[in-house]
Order: C-alpha cells, then structure tokens, then sequence
C-alpha cells in the first residue's frame, strides 16, 4: 500500500466497519476503493459490501472509480 497516509492506510486494512469523515480532496474516494478491492482480495464479494455517499455525483464518482480499479486488477491478472 503506497502513497496513502497512516490513517488512510489503516482504513483500508481495518476489519469490520469504518466510516471515512474528511474534507474534500483528501483522498477519501481513493481510500474507499483501494479498501473495497483489498476486501475482494481477502475473500469478500461485492454484495457484501455498503458505501454510502452524500451525493449523487459523489456515488458515481466512487462507480467509477471502482469500475476502472477491478478492470485494472483483472487485466493485470490475465
């Protein structure tokens, strides 16, 4: 895990729930989808998973974001 600060880093490996609360431009979208696909890696499924965002902009942002992460990982993968 690079280029994420302590507490972004220990969001990501946390176990159980974790609420992300910061300002914007904080990286608080990258942290959630680097967390989501270090859960898919531990075993977990999508449909297991909630995160929830204030606006509309802001979820599809996060799809996205999410979308282009597991291409990424299953190109890399083949």
């Amino acid at each position: 895990m690079s280029n994420f600060t302590p507490a972004q880093a220990s969001a990501i490996a946390a176990r159980g729930n974790v609420l992300v609360i910061a300002g914007a431009g904080t990286g608080k979208t990258h942290t959630l989808v680097e967390r989501c696909l270090q859960l898919l890696r531990d075993g977990a499924s999508l449909d297991q998973m909630l995160m929830v965002t204030f606006t509309e902009a802001a979820a599809a942002e996060m799809r996205a974001r999410l979308r282009k992460a597991l291409q990424d990982e299953l190109q890399a993968a083949t």
